[in-house]
Parts: structure tokens; sequence; C-alpha cells
């Protein structure tokens, strides 16, 4: 498995940038949505998912040959 890049990446700087977001849209984000709407669960859906591909990734390990 390669490492996830891009619009996939599970970087230092994703990581510090959703946690500054987040924190942003918990204190000044709309007020109440809909869970399709809402910013904040779509944020946390892709932490997630770019977080379990991180896992996988570091689960298997390149082989080297």
């Amino acid at each position: 498995m390669e490492k996830p890049l891009g619009k996939d990446s599970f970087s230092l700087l994703y990581r510090t940038g959703f946690r500054i977001n987040y924190a942003l849209l918990h204190v000044m984000g709309p007020a109440a949505l809909t869970p399709e709407t809402d910013p904040r669960i779509r944020a946390k859906k892709e932490y997630e998912r770019r977080r379990e591909l991180h896992r996988a990734w570091k689960a298997h390990p390149p082989r080297s040959g």
C-alpha cells in the first residue's frame, strides 16, 4: 500500500488545521444543523477517514527488495 498523499494525507499540518478549524466551528459555527449539513460532523468524518487510511498504511509497511 502506498502512503496516502494529497487529499488523503494525514500530515501534522492537516491534523493541526483540523483541530483549529473544529474548535472554531464549535465556538463560532452555525447553531444547529442537520447531520448532513453540519460542517463539524463533515470535518470529523473526513478526519476519521484519513486517520483510518493512515493506520492501514502503517499496518502494511512497504516491502524492501
